[in-house]
């Protein structure tokens, strides 16, 4: 029977590690969580560029939300720009 997981296995500079299990920790995950959420990431956009996932997710929240300001054109965006001057 085939099944639908798979066991990965790596080698890595132990500092680069240890560096990267402190950093996720700070934020209550674990590496292998931490991993295996940002292949997800990867798959579901098709960038590895973690800048790049991250202006996707605040794009796709910014359309979510209610009570964003809507602009009929870029001249009024220029003119609340001169407004806050």
């Amino acid at each position: 029977m085939k099944s639908d997981k798979v066991t990965c296995s790596f080698v890595m500079d132990r500092n680069v590690y240890n560096a990267f299990k402190s950093i996720v920790s700070r934020e209550g995950e674990n590496v292998k969580g931490n991993i295996v959420r940002y292949m997800q990431s990867v798959v579901q956009y098709d960038t590895p560029n973690a800048d790049t996932i991250l202006a996707i997710q605040e794009v796709e929240a910014l359309k979510n939300d209610p009570n964003k300001k809507v602009y009929s054109s870029f001249s009024e965006v220029l003119e609340e720009l001169e407004g806050d001057e």
